[in-house]
């Protein structure tokens, strides 16, 4: 069954979701632990980087990535031309700046940067697969191979989300 979460989440995924350093790790790494367990995927965005603000202009303010788009797989398949807009932050109104989604876009979504995640870490095939494909592709340049190697992780990290929801 799709399914969509949209809206303000009040966590951060990922420490560059907050214009300091100053994050709970903790709470960071349970939420994203959730959002793995529940099959969600961050539908990413185009826009700004912070949908949140502490509205503290005078000092020193804060901005974080509160509000999000996550959807299964089912829904990306659902909906493969799918766009997450953040619109700017209009201090006057709200703390709160408004995402927009659209799934009738003929914009192109930019194709994310790899992340590593350090959870592969501690599944038990990761330093099997991670491997096996470095082996594979040994006639290919340094840049090639790590490209390669990135390609297979994200499928990989793809198929751990699937079938840890069985």
């Amino acid at each position: 069954m799709p399914m969509l979460c949209i809206g303000d989440m009040n966590e951060l995924l990922y420490d560059m979701d907050k214009n300091s350093c100053n994050v709970n790790r903790s709470r960071m790494n349970t939420f994203r632990s959730l959002v793995k367990q529940c099959g969600f995927f961050d539908l990413g965005f185009s826009g700004p980087a912070y949908t949140w603000t502490n509205k503290r202009f005078s000092s020193k303010p804060t901005f974080e990535r509160l509000d999000r788009c996550l959807a299964n797989a089912e829904w990306c398949d659902a909906y493969p031309v799918s766009n997450v807009y953040n619109m700017p932050l209009i201090h006057s109104f709200s703390d709160h700046a408004a995402i927009l989604l659209s799934t009738d876009g003929h914009v192109r979504r930019i194709k994310k940067q790899f992340k590593f995640e350090n959870w592969w870490l501690k599944e038990r095939d990761f330093q099997d697969h991670a491997k096996s494909i470095w082996i594979t592709s040994k006639n290919k340049s340094f840049s090639n191979r790590a490209k390669h190697l990135a390609g297979s992780l994200q499928v990989w990290c793809k198929k751990r989300n699937l079938y840890s929801r069985s």
